[in-house]
């Protein structure tokens, strides 16, 4: 049984993720569902996909935020972090990922206008809260959008990736 995780068919919203597995499924592979279909994470070779707003914000993102975005082509993927469940947040595609930007910007923005310390968003929960790593630390934070960070979580990106437990529930 294939153990590749499905997403939605949607003609509009292709992905590399996507397209990789299509070239490489045997014809037993397919999903039941032909609403649904098999994805899996690409290796992007972009670079820093951060540059222009560095250079807007006359400030470089902490690595491990661009190797994080960076990275891999990717749907988001949930997880449980303690009690938490988080929904971590990738790129799909390359529409996804001028969304994430336009987001990222008006994030920092938002710190910036309130005098808090700056952030960049990781992964969300199924409240209001939101998961950051702080730019002058590392640590990675809860906090609420446009507020000061409420609780650390973990001491670094790595460590707390780390310390996730992978969840089948549905990324929303």
């Amino acid at each position: 049984a294939n153990t590749l995780p499905t997403v939605s068919f949607d003609p509009p919203w292709p992905s590399p993720c996507t397209s990789v597995v299509v070239e490489n499924t045997d014809e037993g592979m397919m999903p039941d569902d032909k609403n649904q279909q098999y994805w899996k994470p690409v290796e992007r070779v972009e670079g820093n996909i951060f540059k222009s707003l560095e250079e807007a914000f006359e400030h470089p993102f902490p690595p491990p935020i661009k190797d994080y975005y960076g990275a891999f082509w990717c749907n988001g993927i949930c997880v449980k972090f303690k009690d938490l469940h988080l929904n971590l947040i990738q790129i799909w595609n390359s529409e996804d990922e001028e969304q994430l930007k336009e987001n990222m910007l008006g994030h920092v923005f938002a710190k910036q206008k309130n005098r808090l310390p700056l952030s960049y968003f990781v992964a969300c929960t199924d409240g209001d809260d939101i998961v950051s790593v702080l730019d002058q630390t590392g640590e990675v934070v809860l906090e609420k959008p446009g507020r000061k960070p409420h609780q650390v979580l973990a001491t670094s990106l790595d460590d707390f990736l780390l310390s996730l437990t992978p969840s089948i529930d549905p990324y929303s």
